[in-house]
């Protein structure tokens, strides 16, 4: 009998909770919130395959009852607002790309939250802004099977041509956990690799690639089903049970329609308090 050893597998994972991490820089429970939050250096990037930079876990049970809702929604902006004060982007221009296919429900998130992303760019070039306001425009650029464009060449273009500071990313993630899909928000300044959560890298989309500072964030929104039976039957002789069998399958909730809307709401809400100083 044969065992199968998933941490000796060349896989991916989109979630830096995935990871083999000992230990948190710093964790938190708030109204049965816990954020978690590390920094990956270039050791430990490769040891874990994940890029070098800071992370944050915003992990909660419900995101479809209000309370819930509003606290998450607290949180969640606290954190991205401090993010960017330590890195001075508080107010500079930026832009905001929803990565993903808004045609394939699991993978609508970056779209879905683009639609709600309030752009002052088109103002700002007639006449001053308020002071309250960012400079913000927004895209979603598709998926390379929809368009014949890769999504990096998209975006780099734009970054070239408006020049904004910095950039956020939203995209959907996959997780090796059932548990975690939909109750996790992360952030980080690692930038994303799109599409590596299911097999389907793209370039990545980070400071090291665009010349800007790069924060990412994403949810988790599918896991692989080859992952799942990996993790709960590995007890059984899996190599021949999975022999030439396609391991692509991808699982989401049934309710995964509505969970993408209210998580949709929940992330555009916090990027525009954040970067127009509003309020819930």
């Amino acid at each position: 009998m044969h065992k199968i050893d998933l941490k000796n597998e060349d896989i991916r994972l989109d979630l830096i909770c995935d990871s083999k991490i000992d230990k948190y820089d710093e964790l938190d429970n708030y109204d049965g919130i816990r954020i978690e939050r590390i920094k990956i250096n270039s050791k430990r990037a490769k040891e874990i395959n994940k890029s070098e930079g800071e992370y944050i876990s915003i992990t909660f049970d419900d995101i479809t009852d209000i309370t819930s809702k509003n606290n998450i929604i607290t949180y969640f902006s606290n954190e991205l607002k401090n993010i960017l004060k330590k890195k001075k982007l508080l107010k500079k221009q930026v832009l905001v790309v929803g990565l993903g296919n808004s045609y394939s429900t699991p993978d609508s998130l970056g779209p879905r939250v683009i639609d709600d992303i309030i752009p002052t760019r088109h103002i700002y070039l007639n006449k001053k802004l308020d002071n309250n306001y960012s400079v913000v425009s927004k895209i979603s650029p598709g998926v390379f099977a929809n368009t014949g464009i890769e999504s990096f060449d998209i975006v780099k273009s734009i970054v070239d041509k408006i020049k904004p500071k910095y950039v956020i990313i939203v995209d959907a993630l996959s997780s090796k956990s059932l548990n975690k899909v939909d109750k996790v928000i992360q952030i980080t300044d690692s930038g994303i690799d799109p599409g590596s959560g299911v097999g389907n890298n793209r370039k990545e989309l980070s400071k090291k690639s665009l010349g800007i500072d790069v924060i990412a964030i994403g949810v988790p929104t599918v896991v692989k089903l080859h992952t799942i039976i990996k993790d709960t039957l590995n007890e059984y002789d899996l190599d021949n049970i999975l022999k030439d069998k396609p391991n692509n399958f991808m699982v989401t909730p049934k309710e995964i329609d509505f969970v993408i809307e209210q998580l949709s709401f929940v992330i555009a809400k916090s990027i525009n308090i954040v970067l127009h100083n509003m309020t819930k």
